[in-house]
């Protein structure tokens, strides 16, 4: 399976979530994300996601953000680990909305003090997402990020043994 990893703001693509999806046996693919610095970013992410042809994408914090987003333009699964929905210290250039639907699971830690984990519950859930509600900070640890990310593979094994077909949206 192809697994897109979009880092957060502070963070970098050399990631424990990007080494333990590889333990796991999966292809996953990392770029670093110059927020601050390339004006095309979002445009640039979308291509590679094009090209790479994800089954999912997993964005953290302002990965998250850009993973919400580029969902509606690349119909896929999303696991979104504290995304920056809700607020962002600042908003790096992206396309409007499309119109695809993609699946989305998030992990929120209640503690969270850089993204407001009730308004992001908020948001999450008007879309339709699958949420959990963890009790970690900002920062989604590998011990945090394991099960979660076992538990969605497990949801989508069901739901494909159930014939569902992965790219439907919710």
């Amino acid at each position: 399976m192809k697994i897109f990893y979009i880092h957060g703001l502070e963070s970098t693509h050399n990631s424990s979530k990007v080494d333990l999806m590889r333990s796991l046996g999966y292809d996953v693919h990392a770029e670093y994300m110059d927020y601050r610095n390339v004006s095309d970013l979002y445009e640039k992410t979308l291509n590679s996601i094009k090209d790479f042809k994800p089954f999912m994408i997993v964005g953290s914090s302002m990965g998250g953000h850009f993973a919400y987003h580029l969902g509606t333009h690349y119909k896929t699964n999303l696991i979104l680990l504290n995304p920056a929905l809700p607020n962002r210290s600042f908003d790096p250039p992206i396309l409007p909305d499309g119109t695809e639907k993609s699946n989305i699971w998030a992990l929120i830690g209640k503690n969270d003090d850089v993204v407001d984990p009730v308004a992001n519950e908020k948001i999450l859930k008007r879309v339709g997402a699958s949420i959990e509600i963890g009790n970690h900070g900002h920062r989604t640890p590998p011990e945090i990020f394991e099960p979660f990310f076992s538990s969605v593979l497990e949801d989508l094994q069901t739901l494909r043994e159930e014939n569902w077909d992965p790219f439907s949206g919710i």
